[in-house]
Parts: structure tokens; C-alpha cells; sequence
């Protein structure tokens, strides 16, 4: 399996990818996680039943490291199928390419579409999504989408729909469940008198589409309210996110916790009332932390826009609402805020929602295609 980046390194896909090669091996198979190299991290080691390389990069573009020896490195091991994930735009061309010499087949699950931070961004992303990406999609074998609604609007898979499947992500439901419980938590971050609102993302430029800012402006609409806002994740933008919150007299109603251990995060998802993902495209390809908070019994609050409504349903699971309107996020933030019994119904739902989405389920589906492939 290759993935840009592998855990410690927090992200929707690097929780995929370890899940996935966990449950694998798990289920018998020898596998080997190829990503790139991290601070303090060995070249190779052996990690939960998964062999993990980590390659030197020669640099970043467009947020992604360049690893020069990828392709030697695939050719050269002995692996019978090679997965890669995506949004990795040279990882894709290049496990396409090494599939091809090792004339074995190939996987591809396609996470999200390239986000267009920029204007010079935009014109990088519709160069690939023109030129590059038809060119070596064609050569993969299957490729898996994490969400129906993906499935069927990415631009770049409709030409593929005859070998593209949808295989929601999963969640590991006795690591996040609503018995998982921390009082400290809340006196430390002085919230045990309030209503809790949950954000969790990487504040970087990569994951402005996660839409903090709407929230936050949603926030200054309801600041009368005893309600707390409280952002987990670090990055380059939580300095930016943080001054602004002073510039709009908001440092007493959001709440940055930073990035928080594995370890601790489930407790973070206990103390909330619910969690809200006001994501503002369709970067947004699936919203893994939807799962998360379901598994806690949390109801969700989301945008209706991305992979998101493949997986929160309105006033089922959560609430959905229109991208980019912190007028409408603010007043499902109220209407969940002041119904008790409703976020009780919405989270009692989500639990069961996602019991039925357990990583060994998407391990399984998983291993489908693969025996189809090799068969």
C-alpha cells in the first residue's frame, strides 16, 4: 500500500491505510505500507503485523512530497498487487507505472479530488485533472471511492464508472464510544458549565476547504449563547485562525486545544455535544471524523456538499446544511443546542450507524477486489 504520509502523521487517509494494512495482516496477508520519510522515524520497521518504508523525499509540491526512488523501490520488491491512495497525484502516476512493468494489477482509492487553495493551485489541479489524471487512471485495475456521491460527480472518474466501486471508510467503534468519558477534560479546558461544540481537522492551507472560518463566523452570530466552541488540530494556521478569533472579542468562546494525542482524542469526541463539519467543497471527500463522532454517540452538524451526504443523513445521524452559510450553520448549531432529546436520537442513531461501518468490514470488501483482480 503507498499513501503520501503514515501515522504518526494525523490525517483521513493515514488513518485509512493503517486500518486497512492492520486488518489485512490480521486476515493472514504480508504487507508492506510504503510512504514518505518522518523525523525520527527508522527507514524500515515492522509495526502491528505491517512491514512500513519510509522513503527520502527530495522536496514538496502542492503539499505532497516528491520521492525520487519510489519506482525503483515498487519494481523492485515482491509483492503481488500494489494499492495506492490518492489525492497523491505522482504516487497514482507512478504505482500506475510500476504496476504495468511488474505486470501485476493495480488499486487506486480515490479519497478526494485535488483542493484548489490558490489561483496557481487551480491551474495546476485542471492541468492534471485534464491531462494527467485520464492518462494513468486508465491503467488502474479498480479503483475505490469512499463515497457514492464521489463516485458518481468526480469529473475524473466518469469515464471509469465500469471499474470504480464505492467502499465507505470505517471506524473503530470501541475506540470511540459514548462510555469514554473525561470530566477532567472539560475542567481543564474550563467548559464543564457549557454546551460543546466539536471541530477536528489539520489547520493547514491544505484543509481550509474544512471550513473553520464559516464556523467561526457562524460562532460570532451565537456568542450570546452558552455554548463554547472547541477546535482540535494544529498546523501553520492555527497562529491566523487564533487572531482572528481575538480580532472578533471570541477568545472566551472558542476554545484551541491544539493537536491532541491518539490516545486522548476519543475523549475529546465524549466531552462534546456534537461535532460540526462546515467543509466548503468538494475537497471534502468523505469527513471521517462524521464516523468518529457517531461511534461516540455524538450527533454530527455537516455541509451538504462533497462525500458528506453519502454518509450523514438529515435529522437522521446529524443535521446538513448549505456550504459556505454561517446564518443557516448558526441556526442548526441553536436548534441542536437547545433540543436535548433531539441530540440524544441523532446520536443513538449514529452509534448504530457507525457499528455497521467497523474497519474489519472495509478490510473485507477490500480483500474482494483484490482476489477478483488476482484471480
Amino acid at each position: 500500500m503507498i499513501n503520501t504520509f503514515y501515522p504518526p502523521w494525523r490525517g483521513g487517509a493515514e488513518t485509512y491505510v493503517k486500518n486497512l494494512a492492520e486488518n489485512f495482516a490480521r486476515m493472514g496477508h504480508e504487507v508492506q505500507v510504503v510512504a514518505a520519510h518522518q523525523p525520527l522515524s527508522p527507514g524500515e520497521y515492522f509495526q502491528d503485523g505491517v512491514v512500513v518504508k519510509r522513503l527520502k523525499s527530495a522536496g514538496m509540491f502542492y503539499g505532497v512530497p516528491i520521492i525520487p526512488e519510489l519506482l525503483q523501490y515498487l519494481v523492485s520488491i515482491d509483492t503481488d498487487l500494489i494499492h495506492v491512495n490518492f489525492p497523491n497525484p505522482f504516487n497514482a502516476a507512478i504505482g500506475a507505472l510500476a504496476s504495468i512493468i511488474k505486470k501485476i494489477p493495480a488499486v487506486l482509492t480515490w479519497h478526494n479530488d485535488l483542493p484548489s487553495v490558490t489561483k496557481l493551485a487551480g491551474s495546476i489541479v485542471r492541468i492534471h485533472d485534464d491531462l494527467a489524471a485520464p492518462i494513468y487512471l486508465k491503467y488502474y485495475d479498480s479503483i475505490i471511492t469512499t463515497s457514492n456521491i464521489y463516485h458518481k460527480k468526480s469529473k475524473m472518474l466518469r469515464k471509469f464508472q465500469n471499474k470504480t466501486k464505492t467502499i465507505f471508510n470505517g471506524v473503530d467503534c470501541k475506540r470511540f464510544n459514548p462510555d469514554v468519558y473525561s470530566e477532567d477534560i472539560k475542567i481543564d479546558l474550563e467548559m464543564e458549565d457549557s454546551k460543546i461544540i466539536l471541530f477536528v481537522a489539520a489547520l493547514t492551507k491544505w484543509h481550509r476547504y474544512k471550513g473553520l472560518d464559516i464556523l467561526i463566523e457562524a460562532f460570532k452570530l451565537i456568542r450570546d449563547m452558552d455554548i463554547k466552541l472547541l477546535v482540535v488540530g494544529g498546523g501553520g494556521l492555527k497562529s491566523e485562525y487564533e487572531a482572528y478569533t481575538r480580532n472578533v472579542n471570541l477568545t472566551d468562546k472558542v476554545i484551541f486545544a491544539g493537536e491532541v494525542s491518539d490516545d486522548l482524542l476519543p475523549k475529546y469526541y465524549s466531552i462534546a455535544d456534537m461535532l460540526v463539519l462546515p467543509s466548503k467543497d468538494r475537497s471534502e471527500g468523505f469527513g471521517l471524523t462524521i464516523l468518529e463522532a457517531n461511534a461516540s454517540g455524538k450527533p454530527v452538524i455537516g455541509s451538504n456538499i462533497g462525500g458528506i451526504p453519502g454518509i450523514l443523513t438529515d435529522n437522521d445521524n446529524g443535521i446538513l446544511v448549505p456550504p459556505n452559510n454561517p446564518t443557516l450553520l448558526a441556526d442548526a448549531i441553536c436548534r441542536l443546542s437547545n433540543d436535548d432529546k433531539l441530540r440524544e436520537r441523532m446520536g443513538e442513531r449514529g452509534r448504530q450507524i457507525a457499528i455497521m461501518h467497523d474497519w474489519s468490514r472495509v478490510a473485507a470488501e477490500t480483500e474482494k477486489i483484490y482476489f477478483e483482480l488476482l484471480n
